[in-house]
């Protein structure tokens, strides 16, 4: 019986953003992956940072359903299935008065955890709805890199589903590297405070995985602008990156070529699809 993964992904380009690679070389060893995004609902009555947002996407008030499509398009190309969970992301929620709970951008990025007890909830609600973490041999959740409070929540609710489903331990819970938070060098303490406790364990990829999540990422063309001044600068920060995590530093293209992959588990001798294979 095929194996099936499930990646959690806050944001519609999270997941391929930060693992696309990985789940090529997943699919391509014949193991099943579906991308879980939490936040994918549109929001109404915009507040001025999501319109400043909108106009940067450089869509109108269908941007979730474009959004959404760039999704469907870029796990198409990956071979991966997709769930919408339709969740208000953090530049769409409102106070109860009707203010938006984030005015500026900065505040998504040092927002605490605790402040949106109530998302958390609404997340754990619909993760046990619609999901059946059971069907899955393993899940990949963000680390939280960056702090975006999207990428926390999600982290958070899923930690907490599983404590309350008591299944801790049946779901095998693995966390990965939010990319291109990861890339800023920003967050210069999220080894000791997210990752404290948990085991790098790495992956060995090939080139063609990395090409393959570049011609994914391409899919999510309303967001490029808004994550990279530039197509180029996007494909130098990627390979960049992978050339970081190669051996010796080292990624000569085309075929051939070997990097890793690094996910994190609270088990050292967890076993990790795909590393046994590409070894």
């Amino acid at each position: 019986m095929t194996q099936h993964y499930l990646f959690i992904s806050a944001h519609l380009d999270d997941a391929i953003l930060s693992c696309g690679d990985y789940i090529h070389a997943l699919i391509q060893n014949n193991y099943q992956v579906t991308i879980a995004t939490v936040f994918t609902g549109m929001g109404t009555d915009l507040s001025m940072l999501a319109r400043i947002l909108h106009k940067k996407f450089g869509l109108g008030m269908d941007t979730m359903d474009v959004r959404r499509q760039e999704d469907i398009h870029a796990a198409e190309a990956l071979g991966a299935a997709v769930i919408h969970l339709n969740l208000l992301e953090c530049i769409y929620r409102k106070n109860k008065d009707g203010s938006p709970v984030y005015s500026k951008l900065q505040n998504l990025f040092v927002a605490e955890v605790g402040s949106e007890h109530e998302v958390i909830e609404e997340i754990v609600s619909v993760l046990s709805e619609q999901i059946i973490f059971e069907n899955f041999a393993g899940v990949f959740v963000p680390l939280g890199i960056g702090r975006h409070i999207d990428h926390c929540l999600v982290r958070e609710s899923t930690e907490r589903y599983r404590l309350r489903a008591g299944t801790d331990g049946q779901i095998r819970l693995m966390y990965y590297e939010d990319l291109p938070y990861l890339c800023f060098n920003q967050d210069i303490t999220w080894r000791t405070e997210l990752a404290a406790g948990l085991h790098e364990q790495r992956i060995k990829l090939q080139y063609w995985d990395l090409k393959a999540k570049i011609n994914a990422v391409l899919k999510y063309g309303s967001q490029l602008s808004l994550l990279w001044p530039s197509r180029t600068s996007m494909l130098k920060q990627m390979e960049k990156h992978a050339r970081g995590v190669a051996p010796q530093s080292k990624l000569h293209p085309p075929e051939g070529s070997d990097y890793f992959f690094k996910v994190y588990t609270a088990d050292v001798n967890e076993p990790i699809p795909v590393s046994e294979i590409r070894t």
